[in-house]
């Protein structure tokens, strides 16, 4: 496997703080990382499947905080759903695309619908669809229960899991070290 021939050196703290604070544009996958990967499947009363997932309120309220303070958020997913589509629309995101197992490819059309360089993108991602994304941003993360594969190949591998409170750690850290957590705080006092 890539990842495990090659694992990506793992930043220092420092320097997952230098590159949190030329983010502009925040990507991540959705299931297994905005949520915990689990997937509930129920058959409604005409017979078709309805889908559950959950997304930690925390994750949620951190993703409104980035696009409020000039983040741009997006989410590429291999999975269609209607209803992460709506949520991610109420949480202010950028790009939304489902239903895309081709990340490279929608990556560089987001680099190239915002203008936003490399290394001022970050990617989020913790299955093996997301190892090629990884590569190619200036801060990959990976959740702490993504694929081996994945944390061999990210820059950072956060304390939290994914649906669990692992994007707004990483949110958190993009808001502190742009010097924008007290733009944050200043709602709430």
């Amino acid at each position: 496997m890539e990842g495990e021939d090659n694992p990506m050196p793992k930043l220092s703290r420092k320097r997952i703080d230098d590159a949190a604070s030329r983010v502009k544009l925040a990507l991540m996958d959705v299931d297994g990382v905005l949520t915990s990967g689990l997937i509930y499947h129920f058959v409604d009363s005409a017979g078709g499947l309805v889908e559950f997932k959950g997304m930690h309120s925390q994750d949620s309220i951190a993703l409104t905080w980035l696009a409020e303070c000039g983040v741009k958020t997006g989410f590429i997913s291999g999975r269609n759903s209607a209803g992460t589509q709506k949520r991610l629309e109420m949480l202010k995101a950028s790009y939304i695309y489902q239903g895309r197992l081709d990340k490279i490819a929608v990556l560089e059309e987001i680099r190239q619908k915002s203008g936003i360089d490399a290394r001022n993108t970050l990617y989020i991602g913790d299955d093996l669809p997301d190892l090629p994304v990884l590569a190619r941003v200036g801060l990959a993360a990976a959740p702490a229960n993504a694929r081996p594969e994945v944390k061999a190949a990210a820059h950072w591998v956060t304390k939290a899991s994914g649906g669990a409170g692992a994007v707004r750690e990483v949110a958190e850290t993009i808001l502190k070290s742009q010097g924008r957590w007290g733009d944050v705080l200043k709602h709430f006092h």
